[in-house]
């Protein structure tokens, strides 16, 4: 594939993507149901634990039990619904993570 195949590829997926983003913030208020919209909602958390779970339970292509990384998901989210702040919860997570490995 050509540098130019590359660039008209890039160009492509970049104006699909943003003419589908874009038409849904042209849509009215009323266009969907109350229903689906809260639907809607649950999709980042969904990405987001799609990206997650696999590097808490999955290492090597095999499902695995890490209680170092599930008692920090469980800090994470402890101090999540504590604090309601991204950084604090990460952080608190992470830090328990460097220090456990660090004593270890």
């Amino acid at each position: 594939m050509t540098t130019l195949d590359m660039l008209l590829l890039y160009a492509g997926g970049t104006a699909v993507t943003y003419l589908a983003r874009r038409a849904f913030l042209r849509l009215p208020d009323n266009f969907f149901s109350p229903r689906l919209k809260n639907g809607l909602t649950f999709i980042p958390i969904g990405i987001f634990a799609g990206l997650i779970f696999p590097s808490i339970f999955v290492q090597g292509g095999t499902l695995v039990w890490q209680p170092l990384f599930l008692i920090a998901s469980a800090v994470c989210v402890g101090t999540m619904m504590l604090f309601r702040n991204v950084f604090v919860s990460f952080g608190a997570s992470l830090a328990l993570v460097v220090l456990v490995s660090l004593f270890t």
